[in-house]
């Protein structure tokens, strides 16, 4: 049998738990998705697709990442369409970071990061969120910037804590990375529920790059839909790397379709955000359950007895997932959904609680 690569060898799977999650009735609250379907134009024009008698066809995707590119705000040929946030992030990883080079990630963070981190064989650096405020750790980042650093990765809002950073940090960061020699990759996965972008920078820094998605806010994330963003040269060189027919038909019908609906993704973010989350965090306080403050469509808990919830709730129909806090201790975190789904949840949190 040939030898797989040592790197790999040492490496376990990432393993989210999904099996049956879907298809068993629970109200999901354990992978930051839409609660609702999607947009009714989303199926629609997936079932005029099926029905189109073009499914024996490979992918052609005409205009889409010019829809991409306009519904981000920047200029055509700056975007490219990827197999969900993930493979964008893949993407740079693979573009720059070699065996043996530096990578910085803040810690926790999303795993598929550290996944693909160790997957190229990289040494991995992670300075830690504030144990007591999630606070984002903008010093200690910029002090380990070196000739050897590759890449750093950011989520913003950062998950699991839903840590806000400020533009003008990631700027600060970005400057440091660019005379170093090393790009930032600034994951944007809840951009429609903080509101929160740096596309801007994209003009101005030629080291910089930008993944987001369509299974968040928009809704589906069974077809893998997402992108990055970054300079035209750039994009080019990710299109090297990226299959030609990566980005399933069924995703870019989805996301052609949802581009044209972005009313209906609107006013769920506006819900989640300016209705469930506050109703949420109002009762977490009056129970004393210490939260991270959070911009996403999210809540990150640090409480005493995780399991007990987690399962108490999944008792209820009610799914949430374990997630680590800076310190490194088991919490829970809760997706935000509809007023409807955070009126069961906070239901059955204080039978949990009582």
């Amino acid at each position: 049998m040939a030898k797989v690569r040592e790197n790999i060898k040492k490496l376990s799977h990432y393993k989210p738990p999904l099996g049956g999650r879907a298809s068993e009735g629970y109200l999901l609250l354990d992978f930051n998705e839409r609660t609702t379907e999607p947009s009714l134009k989303v199926k629609e024009a997936l079932r005029k697709f099926i029905d189109s008698g073009k499914l024996q066809a490979y992918p052609e995707y005409e205009n889409l990442e010019e829809k991409i590119a306009e519904y981000a705000g920047v200029l055509s040929g700056e975007a490219i369409a990827t197999n969900g946030a993930d493979q964008g992030i893949d993407l740079v990883f693979r573009a720059y970071v070699d065996r043996g080079d530096k990578v910085i990630i803040p810690f926790p963070s999303f795993p598929m990061e550290y996944q693909l981190a160790a997957l190229q064989g990289a040494d991995i650096l992670k300075p830690l969120y504030g144990k007591e405020d999630s606070s984002f750790p903008l010093q200690e980042i910029l002090d380990l910037i070196d000739e050897e650093v590759k890449l750093i990765a950011i989520v913003n809002p950062n998950n699991p804590t839903g840590t806000p950073v400020l533009i003008s940090d990631i700027e600060k960061i970005l400057k440091k990375a660019k005379e170093k020699g090393a790009v930032l990759l600034h994951d944007e996965a809840y951009f429609e529920f903080s509101g929160l972008t740096c596309k801007d920078l994209i003009k101005e820094y030629d080291n910089f790059y930008i993944v987001r998605t369509f299974s968040k806010s928009f809704g589906f994330p069974s077809l893998r839909g997402g992108y990055a963003l970054s300079q035209k040269e750039n994009i080019q060189e990710l299109l090297k790397i990226r299959g030609p027919y990566d980005v399933n038909m069924a995703a870019k019908v989805a996301i052609l379709a949802a581009l044209e609906d972005t009313r209906y993704m609107e006013d769920y973010a506006k819900e989640v955000m300016e209705v469930s989350k506050p109703k949420l965090e109002e009762f977490l306080k009056e129970k004393n359950v210490f939260f991270f403050q959070s911009q996403a469509n999210f809540l990150l808990l640090r409480v005493p007895n995780p399991r007990e919830i987690i399962e108490g709730l999944k008792g209820r129909g009610i799914l949430v997932r374990p997630k680590n806090t800076p310190e490194g201790k088991e919490a829970v975190r809760i997706s935000i959904g509809t007023l409807e789904d955070t009126n069961q949840l906070i239901k059955s949190l204080t039978e949990i609680l009582s």
